[in-house]
């Protein structure tokens, strides 16, 4: 397994306090998503395992690493100069990122799948909206959105993904999930929850800033628990299927506004 270049130098985590904060109101987004959206229970139930709703997870997982490989240069070339070190430590953790694709893909192609029939599928619209998202704050006010996107991946990446896929592999073998399985040891073997976020503490500098980041982090959920909505619909439920059955907070919008509300009472 080839060893990341991104490599984590920092020593200390930045700003504790605020992160404790950050912490508890991600495990909250966890115990919602698990008991709200239709579904989500059953990513931890083997006997609820579903063949499609795996690969299209896969698949979207891949289209949205290849849609942030075209951000994370941005975000990078922003701090070009107003930050060289952040410039530096982005574009490396970016460039390391944007392969990663690759590793899922090599798990979809064990079950059958090719890379024409991957790359033609579209990406849902939740994945469109947070990309969309991007591009909107990156015009105006900068990359940080961007930013907070690595570390809420990275962090719901390391709390989710290990059970997911101890279900999985009792379906599709060990030796299916070996990109996945590597995306991750890298991930951890980087530190890279802490190390994107101390990254990011850079450029909080102040309470504004921290309120700021809340509020990044919210609608960023918010469009990830969609995105689930929207591959399990697609999948699980079929063409024709009852999406007032999935969750409340199915359409996106619908999902901020939850989300916010409880992201209020929880902090």
């Amino acid at each position: 397994m080839p060893r990341s270049k991104s490599y984590n130098t920092y020593s200390n985590l930045q700003r504790p306090e605020f992160r404790k904060r950050v912490d508890e109101l991600l495990l909250k987004f966890e115990r919602d998503f698990y008991e709200k959206s239709k579904g989500a229970e059953g990513m931890l139930d083997a006997a609820k395992f579903d063949m499609d709703l795996y690969k299209r997870h896969n698949v979207e997982t891949m289209i949205r690493i290849g849609l942030k490989r075209a951000v994370d240069p941005l975000i990078a070339n922003y701090w070009a100069t107003r930050d060289p070190q952040l410039c530096k430590e982005w574009g490396l953790y970016g460039a390391e990122e944007g392969r990663h694709d690759r590793m899922f893909a090599g798990d979809l192609h064990k079950v059958g799948m090719t890379d024409e029939e991957m790359y033609a599928i579209r990406p849902t619209f939740a994945t469109e909206l947070l990309n969309g998202y991007f591009y909107y704050t990156l015009a105006t006010e900068g990359p940080l959105a961007s930013m907070i996107s690595g570390f809420y991946l990275e962090y719901i990446a390391g709390k989710t993904q290990p059970d997911w896929l101890d279900i999985m592999e009792q379906h599709v073998g060990a030796n299916n999930t070996k990109g996945a399985r590597a995306h991750l040891a890298l991930d951890e073997d980087d530190d890279h929850v802490d190390m994107v976020w101390n990254m990011i503490m850079r450029v909080i500098k102040d309470e504004a800033d921290e309120e700021r980041f809340v509020e990044h982090l919210t609608k960023i959920n918010s469009l990830f628990v969609s995105y689930f909505v929207e591959v399990y619909a697609s999948t699980v439920l079929g063409a024709g299927g009852d999406l007032s059955a999935l969750t409340q907070a199915a359409p996106a919008a619908a999902v901020q506004t939850n989300l916010q509300s409880r992201a209020t009472a929880a902090v």
